[in-house]
């Protein structure tokens, strides 16, 4: 089969890794686009499952600036839910519409380096954002016809296991593959501040969504994403929900592109003073 030299970084969170019919539409999705030629990395989140595994062992959630503050105990958690729960049940569900899929982490080949997050920097115990990408593992894999699903985790590179938004995650592969960002979420697409879809986004105004509160929760780290993934070399980027992606790429009209904002042109040096008359 012949592949586009394109490849997608889908990220995928919500009611898709859930067991049930939206899970079956997610792996039938990747299916198609798979079976049409597309290279596909996914990277998942599962903060849902974590608060509720958290919970179950009596353990309290707590979050600034939407990032979930992650001690050793919740680590834990984050680590048995996300690699051990919802990675596999995705790699199954997609094996199960004849892709082929591999499971992996962020640690896997140190693939995604960290430095500590929070303001000021690890405040949040183990989150990490995302410094450096080590894409090799991602080349050979997606060469061979695989499709990685790859848990949020990262490494400082000194043996320190980190928590990373999924959204941040997904922009810097994104990046480091030049590939085009995928970023679904639960609602059809990014809304301004008079809750009307936007279709397209410059990077000027969704840090202006961000900065008046417009974009909230959730929709923060999937606009930063964009933007990152955006400057550090991501071909495109989308967000969307699975309606409104098809195995071609976004559906037109669907969802909300975001793209760079022009750099203001340079000033053009001042023209030197006439000389004198003859």
């Amino acid at each position: 089969m012949n592949r586009t030299n394109e490849p997608w970084v889908l990220k995928v969170g919500g009611r898709e890794l859930l067991p049930g019919p939206a899970l079956a539409e997610l792996a039938t999705v990747v299916a198609r686009a798979v079976a049409a030629g597309r290279s596909l990395v996914i990277v998942h989140g599962g903060g849902d499952e974590v608060t509720d595994r958290a919970a179950e062992l009596g353990l309290v959630t707590e979050k600034r600036d939407g990032q979930r503050v992650t001690n050793d105990a919740m680590l834990q958690v984050v680590s048995e839910v996300l690699v051990g729960r919802i990675g596999v049940r995705l790699v199954n569900a997609l094996e199960g519409a004849g892709v082929p899929a591999v499971g992996l982490s962020g640690l896997s080949a140190q693939m995604l380096r960290v430095v500590p997050g929070g303001r000021p920097p690890g405040s949040l115990g183990w989150v990490g954002v995302p410094a450096q990408v080590r894409p090799t593992l991602l080349h050979r894999l997606l060469a061979d016809g695989l499709t990685p699903v790859i848990a949020p985790l990262g490494t400082d590179g000194a043996g320190g296991v980190y928590n990373v938004n999924a959204d941040l995650a997904a922009g810097a592969l994104a990046a480091s593959l030049g590939a085009r960002l995928l970023l679904l979420t639960d609602v059809p697409a990014v809304r301004g501040p008079a809750d009307a879809a936007i279709e397209e986004l410059g990077e000027t105004q969704a840090r202006h969504l961000i900065a008046s509160g417009a974009a909230r929760d959730g929709m923060v780290p999937k606009l930063d994403a964009a933007i990152a993934g955006l400057r550090g070399g991501a071909s495109s980027v989308w967000i969307g929900n699975l309606s409104g992606l098809s195995e071609d790429g976004p559906r037109p009209g669907a969802g909300t592109r975001v793209v760079r904002s022009p750099r203001p042109a340079p000033a053009a040096p001042p023209r030197p003073a006439p000389r004198g008359g003859p």
